[in-house]
């Protein structure tokens, strides 16, 4: 069965054919017809109540954290628009307005929007936490389609890639990299880490050259990957300006160039 929410006076009321057969169904499962009285119930869904404890109203299907400063309101617990992946957060069912109570989702099924073109994961988006992005990490991708899809929180892959080179959103939307290892020529060396990189649709690689002999101080660039530029992560930047990360797992990028000696061309 869906989530209905409760029909409070004053708003505006459409009946629902949907919810008409769900009550038919558990009618005629309570009467003994059918084989399962109450469908359902074992779909793993684990919800909570939360109120908006922000200061506007929460869009449906948005990713919420839970306040550590803020009180229960009897057993509701107080939400806030999403800002931090290593914080618990869940999913409302249904929007909500300031102070307004409802049903978050922590665990299970989800309904969501889903930005980007390519992943098996979603992740919620600082950014804009009503719209999830698709990549490498985040929960597993039920259905997706038209820009809505269903996820699965807590089904086995929320934990976000965490190694070298891993690439984040900042709150003011530029990319952030953590550092990394870097072989070039068999020179081993670490590249620290970046922020403020504007997000561009393409691969965003780690360039370093040689020129007058001299290896240029690396540096990331949205480019094509190249013998002096190694991809850590494909970027999508949808119609809206969603941004979408693909990371890749580089453990040491490695740039190899040859070149050749003056002498040998006589």
């Amino acid at each position: 069965m869906a989530y209905f929410p409760d029909v409070t006076k004053g708003d505006e009321f459409k009946p629902s054919a949907l919810l008409s057969n769900n009550v038919r169904r558990l009618i005629n499962g309570i009467n003994g017809f059918g084989g399962n009285g109450v469908p359902g119930t074992g779909s793993g869904v684990v919800r909570i109540q939360v109120y908006n404890n922000a200061a506007a109203e929460i869009p449906a299907g948005s990713a919420v954290n839970f306040s550590e400063t803020a009180s229960l309101c009897g057993d509701a617990v107080p939400a806030e628009v999403f800002t931090d992946a290593a914080k618990t957060w869940g999913v409302i069912t249904a929007k909500l307005a300031v102070k307004q109570m409802g049903d978050c989702i922590v665990s299970g099924p989800a309904t969501v929007a889903i930005s980007g073109d390519s992943g098996k994961y979603a992740s919620p988006n600082p950014a804009a936490p009503a719209t999830f992005t698709r990549g490498e990490s985040g929960s597993p991708i039920l259905f997706v389609a038209n820009g809505k899809g269903i996820i699965l929180l807590g089904g086995g892959s929320d934990t976000a890639y965490d190694g070298p080179f891993k690439v984040g959103l900042s709150d003011d939307g530029s990319l952030n990299i953590s550092a990394g290892f870097l072989n070039r020529n068999g020179e081993f060396s670490t590249v620290a880490a970046k922020t403020g990189i504007s997000p561009a649709a393409g691969y965003l690689c780690l360039s370093s050259t040689i020129e007058d002999g001299v290896w240029t101080e690396p540096e990331y660039k949205i480019t094509t990957p190249a013998a002096d530029a190694y991809p850590v992560a494909e970027i999508s930047v949808d119609e809206t300006g969603n941004v979408s990360i693909r990371q890749y797992q580089v453990v040491v990028a490695i740039i190899l160039l040859t070149k050749t000696c003056p002498l040998t061309k006589e």
